[in-house]
């Protein structure tokens, strides 16, 4: 996936900004809040159809002005051009790719490869867990887009799982005894059983081959002969056998019943399950791993996943990182820029001129970004 060309109105400082990129590593320079991070918001934007750190849309809209749009000429990896477009306004998304609208989520998603670091992108191992079934679930959607209705499926069950066991439960350890109601208990469990085992068989294996590029990139960014970390998918339901995943996922539903009648809510499922960082196959790495190697851990997922695109899907995305550098010693920095070099494209950031000077020598071209206004100055 390469980025030819990004055209910003009105998001956030780039009150009118119109560039184009070559392939290869590029850079980002300019001081704090010239709009380096807007830049590659936008991006990310186009990507997910969500800004990284923006709550609402109306936050990246420039202030005073009724509407964003950004713009982009792109290649995929079997060169064939594409252009995406995307209107924020008046708390509504319009989106159109190719000159035609896209109003399903599932039509878009994947079409503009991504991955993301940025400062807060540690929130992605030490957050809620949420944040990691996200990641987990669009990942798969992209490489899977068949599963969107089995996602609908399975929250649909649950928020109607959860309005009944309320109905049922009135109050905390209160039944109310009425047939129809246990009925429908049971129909929507049945319909969460089925598509919740399917999204964690995915999952599971979605980990597992994730795991396999992620450890040796992880590695790759650590100092020789150190600590080793792996990725785990964590599940309260067995997930093994395959074949009896379903059954187990039901006992375990049924074991939960007396918690269930107390809490008014469903508590076993994907909805409830997580992604494990572990160090040295024992310990959290959450828990017990150091700022750098919590850094290096969300790095080499971010690199992982670009790889596990680049393999599946023959689509290397664009790797976008914001001020991904600051924090780490020169060596980490020199084996992290060493990986970069194998990518179709990847944009860097850095405030530091000390950075600039460090990556320069092996980017294809080098911005300066100042009041929202991008400018050549290598390339």
């Amino acid at each position: 996936m390469r980025l030819e060309r990004l055209r910003l109105k009105d998001f956030r400082n780039h009150e009118q900004t119109d560039v184009s990129f070559p392939p290869g590593i590029i850079v980002l320079t300019g001081p704090n809040g010239a709009g380096k991070s807007n830049l590659l918001e936008a991006i990310h934007y186009l990507s997910y159809l969500r800004s990284f750190r923006a709550g609402q849309d109306r936050e990246v809209v420039r202030f005073g002005t009724p509407f964003a749009a950004v713009e982009a000429k792109l290649l995929d990896d079997a060169g064939r051009p594409f252009e995406a477009r995307l209107v924020l306004k008046g708390g509504q998304r319009y989106v159109r790719l190719n000159g035609s609208d896209v109003t399903k989520f599932q039509d878009f998603i994947g079409r503009l490869a991504s991955q993301f670091f940025y400062p807060g992108e540690l929130a992605l191992l030490t957050g809620d867990p949420g944040l990691r079934r996200e990641v987990l679930d669009l990942e798969l959607l992209r490489l899977k887009p068949a599963l969107a209705p089995v996602y609908k499926q399975y929250h649909s069950a649950l928020l109607q799982r959860n309005k009944t066991l309320k109905l049922i439960h009135p109050a905390p350890g209160q039944r109310r005894r009425d047939s129809g109601l246990d009925k429908a208990l049971a129909a929507f469990t049945q319909q969460l059983v089925s598509a919740g085992t399917q999204i964690m068989r995915e999952r599971r294996g979605l980990v597992g081959v994730v795991d396999g590029h992620f450890s040796p990139l992880y590695e790759s960014l650590a100092p020789p002969g150190g600590e080793k970390v792996s990725l785990r998918y964590l599940s309260s339901v067995e997930l093994s056998p395959d074949d009896q995943v379903a059954a187990h996922y039901a006992q375990r539903l049924a074991a939960a019943a007396d918690k269930e009648s107390t809490l008014r809510y469903t508590t076993v499922g994907p909805h409830r399950d997580d992604l494990g960082f572990i160090l040295n196959d024992s310990y959290d790495l959450r828990r017990y791993g150091s700022q750098g190697q919590m850094r290096s851990a969300v790095l080499a997922f971010r690199l992982a996943l670009c790889e596990l695109s680049r393999l599946r899907l023959s689509d290397d995305p664009i790797l976008l990182l914001d001020d991904a550098l600051s924090e780490m010693d020169d060596e980490r920095k020199k084996r992290l820029l060493k990986l970069c070099r194998s990518r179709s494209q990847v944009f860097i950031s850095s405030a530091s001129q000390r950075e600039v000077e460090l990556i320069a020598p092996l980017a294809s071209a080098v911005y300066s970004v100042e009041q929202g206004q991008v400018r050549l100055v290598k390339g």
